[in-house]
């Protein structure tokens, strides 16, 4: 899922906005998936991500003549893209509304549990066929990491970037870059094992 080394092309200094915008599409649609991993990592979950890059792109791509030939794109676009995940997240806080009406709430309880069902069999280690339950616990774990550090893990782990470019990225030094992938898996590993002890 690694893009090629295009986040640093250099422009020629004498092109016009207009030769600017094809280039920068261009650059988009193979960082695309990268950029979606850091709105996930900031919104906490993959749904919606793809509208929050999306959302950046139209404003980056309306700013295109303030993207300097010498800059790396994805860079950019991090940028860009974090700061409308993070409108988004704080209009869905904003928007959050709790089930009040008694019909709603009766809905609600005969749901199905699905963390009741076990999704791993203690004695093989292997998964059922229904992950739904590992795949709630996997997500829960994933909030109780910081921003910074989900999105140092999904590019890591996701899409295989290199710990100089997440940290290119994110805008952070590469040591910390490591450490939030290494932290991060510890805590997730330990997190999902004490979780499995529990079921």
């Amino acid at each position: 899922m690694r893009s090629p080394q295009d986040s640093k092309v250099k422009f020629p200094a004498n092109l016009s906005a207009g030769q600017k915008g094809p280039m920068l599409a261009a650059l988009y649609q193979s960082t695309f998936p990268q950029l979606t991993a850091v709105a996930a990592g900031v919104l906490g979950r993959q749904e919606g991500a793809e509208d929050v890059v999306q959302l950046a792109a139209s404003i980056a791509l309306s700013k295109k003549t303030q993207f300097e030939s010498e800059a790396s794109f994805l860079a950019w676009m991090y940028s860009a893209v974090r700061n409308c995940a993070l409108n988004e997240r704080r209009k869905r806080t904003r928007r959050r509304t709790f089930a009040t009406d008694p019909s709603n709430l009766q809905l609600i309880d005969n749901e199905p549990n699905t963390a009741d069902t076990k999704s791993v069999d203690p004695s093989s280690g292997e998964l059922a066929t229904d992950q739904t339950a590992f795949e709630d616990y996997l997500l829960a774990a994933l909030q109780d990491l910081s921003e910074e550090a989900r999105c140092c893990l999904l590019l890591r782990t996701v899409h295989e970037l290199s710990y100089a470019e997440i940290a290119e990225i994110l805008l952070i030094p590469q040591g910390t870059a490591m450490s939030h992938v290494h932290r991060s898996r510890q805590l997730l590993r330990k997190q999902l094992s004490s979780k499995k002890e529990t079921t």
